[in-house]
């Protein structure tokens, strides 16, 4: 994949993290959000688009958004995902075990 196949805000996006290659350089999303125009969700929401198409783009809570320059920092770039989506599992692991009258059960 080349940056000319993304869609322009795609490209931007990549373009501004060019400038933010390691944590010590992350940026903070707001601020990411705000210099491309965009609101937080649309940005995450790209952000996550690319991460699927094979591009290295950490985040930290608290910290922002980052390019990894090694393995250390790939993994706590992608820490924050992984815990999100063992807490999403658990959830559906809980909805989907649950009794359709459980409202009822914990209310008697």
């Amino acid at each position: 994949m080349k940056i000319t196949d993304l869609q322009k805000l795609d490209q931007n996006i990549i373009k501004m993290l060019a400038d933010h290659k390691g944590i010590d350089k992350a940026i903070n999303g707001k601020m990411l959000a705000q210099s491309l125009n965009v609101d937080l969700r649309t940005l995450q929401s790209r952000i996550e688009f690319l991460q699927g198409k094979g591009c290295a783009i950490g985040s930290i809570d608290n910290i922002g958004y980052f390019v990894p320059t090694n393995e250390e920092e790939r993994t706590k770039g992608i820490t924050k995902k992984e815990n999100m989506a063992y807490s999403t599992l658990k959830a559906v692991m809980g909805v989907r075990s649950a009794s359709l009258d459980w409202l009822d059960e914990m209310i008697d």
